[in-house]
Formats: C-alpha cells, structure tokens, sequence
C-alpha cells in the first residue's frame, strides 16, 4: 500500500468523467492515465501523477466522476515487493502494481526513494513520485 504522508488539503480535486470503464478502483490505489481516462496503474505504468481518495466501480461505457489527491510533491511511504536496502535510496524506481513500488527495477523511474523505513525486512521506504513535465 502506498500512504501520502503529508499534503494541502487544495491538493485533493474531484475529476469529472475520469475514470475508464469497466473498472474497479479502491481508495488509495495508484492511477494512470489510458486513453485520456484514469485506471489503476500497473508495473507498465511510466507515471503516476494522482491517487484515488474513495472508491468507485464504473460500468461498461460510463466514465464517472473520482476524487483524487495530486501526487506532485507529496511524501509517501510505500510498500515493497522485496526486502530494500541502502542501494535504493536515491534511486528512481519503478511500480509492482498499482499499490506497490519495485525495489529492483529502475526502467521507467516512477518513484523517488529517499529513506528506508524500518528494518529490510519490513518492505517499505518513503519518497516521492516523478512527474515528467512535458
């Protein structure tokens, strides 16, 4: 599970029409973007600009409305796939799934580790979310 430690309330926005159909999203999952729509990210997510702040189930052809918390420059705290070591920090790496960072691939660089956060085995470190500005 990935956890925003600390942001501005002005930082969560309800999204009109965001959400991709067909689709399940629970709170706090990672989202990305298919199509011009939000889904839950995935481990070929390249970044995650928002997570989702409720829960919303959207049927087949509907998109509905979502409310989201804008990741750009907020903390987290994250969970691992496997036990992290100093070698993560400073490094850039890249989503299991969409609760979940990868601590051994750093391909598409879409979270910032800053600290370990307990012992390795606890699986988890803090950082933040790279938004590539176009």
């Amino acid at each position: 599970m990935i956890t925003p430690l600390r942001y501005d309330e002005g930082r969560v926005v309800k999204l009109q029409d965001a959400t991709v159909s067909d689709t399940t999203i629970t709170k706090n999952d990672l989202l990305d973007y298919a199509s011009g729509y939000l889904q839950r990210a995935t481990n070929a997510t390249t970044e995650v600009r928002f997570m989702a702040m409720e829960d919303k189930t959207t049927a087949e052809a509907a998109h509905e409305d979502l409310l989201v918390l804008n990741l750009d420059g907020v903390e987290c705290e994250a969970d691992t796939n496997a036990s992290v070591t100093v070698g993560n920090v400073g490094v850039a790496r890249d989503l299991t799934d969409h609760a979940t960072i990868d601590d051994t691939t750093d391909t598409d660089k879409v979270f910032f580790v800053t600290e370990m956060v307990g012992a390795s085995t606890d699986k988890k470190v803090r950082g933040y979310f790279c938004v590539k500005y176009l």
